[in-house]
C-alpha cells in the first residue's frame, strides 16, 4: 500500500541516521529500534518483551561486521578524514561530508516516487527512443521514469535540482540498470564477463567514465539503506537485515562492496582476481596460503561457492581424475571478456594462449555445494 511505501521510505531514512551514528548509538538503533521516548534500545535480555526476536537482535549487534559498514560510508565520501593539529600532535578526525549526505537524503526522498502511477512521465518526441520507449509512451519502469525526469526535467525535482553538478551525476547513476547480480559475484558463480560487462558498459557508455569509486560506493549505500528499511516498521530497527536476512550473507555482501567499486578503474577480470584472493586469505578455514598453479582460479571459485563446505569440496577436487581436474581448471579460469585473462601463474597456459569461449556460469553451483551434508564431495 501507499502507507507501507511511506513507512519504508522513513525506514530508509532511519537506516542512514543509524549508520551515520555507529560510534554513538547507531548500532543499538539499527538492531533494536527506539523506545517510547525515541531513545535507541540497548538490549541485553533476549526475552525483553519490548521487542520481537530479541536473540536475533543481540546476535546481530554482536556479530555484524560494523567496520565494513563504516568502510562503505568512507568509500562513498559520506565521511571525510581531516587532520587536526594542536600544539603537541596531529590527529585525524572524521567529519560528515554534508554535501554528499544531502545528496543521499535527496535520493532517498525521491527514489520511489514514480511508484505513484499518476505521475509517470510520457516520453517527448525530442527524447525518443528512451530505454525502449517511444514518443508518447508512458515510462512504466519506476527507475527509468525517475531517471528520465532527472535528465530532462530536473526542475520538477527541487531537492535534486539544487544539488551540485557532480552530485547530480552520482545520484543519476543510482538509477541505472546495471544488470549486476551480486550473488554471482559474492559466490563466484559466474565468470567476470557475465558479472561485470554490462556494469562496466554503463560506466563507460552511459556515463562517459565520469563515475568514480566513490559513486559506485554511494550506489551501494543507497541499495543497503533502501533494503534495510524494506519492512514498514521504521521504529523497530532495520528488521529486514536484523531478523530476516542471514547475517553471514550480509557480511559477505558488505565485504564485497569495496571490490565492486574498483570496476570504475580496473578491468572485470582484475577485480574478480583480487576478490578471489581476498576470500581465500580471509576464509578462516584450513586451506593454506593463496594458491598458485593451473587450478588456482578453479579452487578459489569453489571455495566461494561451497562456503563452509569448502574444505571437503577442495579435498574432493584434489581427488578427481587428472583429466577432470584439467578440464575444470581450464573452463573455470575463462574470463568471458575479450582480451582479458587472470594472472598467468593462476591459470593453465591454454587460457592465456587461446583466449576462447564460451565461459560458463555454474548456475546453482553454490546451492548444490552448500547442501552437501554428509555426502561425499566426489
Amino acid at each position: 500500500t501507499i502507507g507501507d511505501e511511506f513507512q519504508r521510505t522513513i525506514g530508509a531514512f532511519y537506516a542512514i541516521y543509524w549508520l551515520m551514528r555507529l560510534e554513538v548509538d547507531g548500532k543499538d538503533g539499527f538492531a533494536n529500534g527506539v523506545d517510547d521516548d525515541w531513545k535507541p534500545f540497548e538490549l541485553t535480555d533476549a526475552d525483553d518483551m519490548r521487542v520481537t526476536h530479541g536473540d536475533k537482535r543481540i546476535g546481530f549487534k554482536e556479530n555484524a561486521q560494523w567496520p565494513f559498514f563504516h568502510k562503505l560510508l568512507l568509500d562513498a565520501h559520506l565521511f571525510e578524514e581531516k587532520k587536526v593539529t594542536s600544539m603537541f600532535k596531529t590527529t585525524t578526525k572524521l567529519v560528515v561530508n554534508e554535501q554528499r549526505l544531502v545528496s543521499l537524503l535527496a535520493l532517498t526522498a525521491i527514489h520511489d516516487i514514480m511508484k505513484m502511477s499518476m505521475i509517470l512521465p510520457e516520453v517527448q518526441k525530442e527524447h525518443e527512443p528512451y530505454h525502449g520507449y517511444g514518443a508518447g509512451d508512458i515510462i512504466g519502469d519506476h527507475d527509468h521514469a525517475l531517471a528520465y525526469v532527472m535528465e530532462h526535467f530536473p526542475d520538477m525535482l527541487p531537492s535534486f535540482r539544487e544539488l551540485e553538478s557532480s552530485e547530480k551525476l552520482s545520484v543519476k547513476f543510482t538509477q541505472c540498470n546495471l544488470c549486476f547480480n551480486h550473488g554471482w559475484f559474492v559466490q563466484a558463480e559466474a565468470p567476470p564477463g557475465a558479472i561485470f560487462t554490462k556494469f562496466r558498459e554503463a560506466l563507460i557508455r552511459d556515463h562517459k567514465s565520469q563515475i568514480g569509486h566513490q559513486d559506485v560506493a554511494l550506489y551501494f549505500v543507497h541499495w543497503l539503506t533502501d533494503l534495510a528499511g524494506a519492512e514498514p516498521t521504521p521504529l523497530s530497527g532495520c528488521e529486514k537485515f536484523v531478523t530476516k536476512f542471514p547475517l553471514p550473507v550480509l557480511n559477505s555482501f558488505l565485504r564485497s562492496f569495496e571490490f565492486v567499486g574498483k570496476i570504475a578503474t580496473q578491468t572485470e577480470t582484475e577485480v574478480m582476481e583480487e576478490y578471489l584472493k581476498m576470500r581465500w586469505a580471509e576464509s578462516g578455514m584450513p586451506v593454506g596460503p593463496v594458491p598458485s598453479g593451473d587450478s588456482s582460479v578453479a579452487r578459489m571459485r569453489l571455495l566461494c561457492m561451497a562456503q563452509m563446505n569448502a574444505p571437503a569440496v577442495l579435498k574432493g577436487f584434489a581427488e578427481l581424475a587428472e583429466e577432470d581436474v584439467e578440464l575444470l581448471s581450464l573452463e573455470m579460469a575463462r574470463s568471458g571478456c575479450v582480451g582479458q585473462s587472470f594472472s598467468a601463474e593462476l591459470v593453465p597456459k591454454d587460457v592465456i594462449s587461446r583466449q576462447e569461449g564460451p565461459a560458463f556460469l555454474v548456475y546453482y553451483g553454490p546451492a548444490f555445494l552448500q547442501n552437501l551434508g554428509n555426502d561425499s564431495a566426489v
